[in-house]
């Protein structure tokens, strides 16, 4: 990902915080060569959009995810030597230069993404059946009367565990761009920051809580 340094993210803690806030990622690998006298040709890339919860209570961070058993990214993910890369994508507009007080900037867009890269491991049954109750917890803990688990027999989730196939992506490298005005004049990005303010999206009201935070405390050049 090409990162200027004005918008790398100012402390590696607003990446954690990120991918919690933003856990629906893409899974990306690299496919395998289809048979020996095809050497280059590749069944893949594969790519998946799925849910990846991140935990950091081990020495090392890592996303937790699951694929259906039938999707052909998870027997790329058995057989891979190579590294993995997660991608989340966080609030982003169109920023129109109609919104620059000069007028005298071409169109843009603002955005936020981080990547994570590592070496994925395939889960047993029994961790597979841990992550999905975590995952549960976590995205209906947002919900007043959230769904439970245990609400169903417990026969209804073990049946379906033969299906799916639960991974652990190790996280090895971490990289973050947001992208929001720092190499404008300040006056400009400011300026976007204040519009977005104004929108009745949630999503550009966060951009807008972002651009502001980023460029406030710059110099006005």
């Amino acid at each position: 990902m090409f990162v200027r340094s004005c918008w790398k993210p100012r402390a590696e803690q607003e990446l954690w915080s990120f991918i919690e806030a933003y856990p629906w990622g893409l899974l990306v690998n690299n496919g395998s060569s289809v048979n020996e006298e095809t050497v280059g040709e590749l069944t893949g890339p594969y790519a998946t959009n799925l849910p990846l919860i991140l935990d950091r209570s081990g020495s090392k961070p890592m996303l937790i995810g699951h694929l259906a058993e039938g999707n052909e990214h998870a027997l790329a993910l058995r057989s891979t030597r190579s590294q993995s890369l997660a991608i989340f994508e966080g609030p982003v507009s169109y920023v129109t230069a109609s919104w620059y007080p000069g007028r005298d900037m071409p169109s843009t867009y603002y955005y936020t993404a981080v990547h994570c890269y590592g070496r994925v491991r395939i889960q047993d049954k029994a961790a597979l059946q841990r992550s999905l109750e975590v995952l549960t917890e976590r995205m209906e803990s947002q919900y007043k009367d959230g769904w439970k688990i245990d609400e169903v027999p417990a026969s209804e989730i073990t049946r379906r565990l033969p299906y799916i196939m639960g991974f652990e992506l190790e996280i090895e490298r971490i990289e973050g761009k947001f992208k929001l005005g720092q190499d404008e004049p300040k006056r400009d990005a400011m300026a976007v920051g204040c519009r977005l303010a104004q929108s009745e999206d949630g999503s550009d009201r966060e951009l807008a809580r972002m651009v502001l935070d980023y460029n406030r405390d710059r110099s006005e050049a």
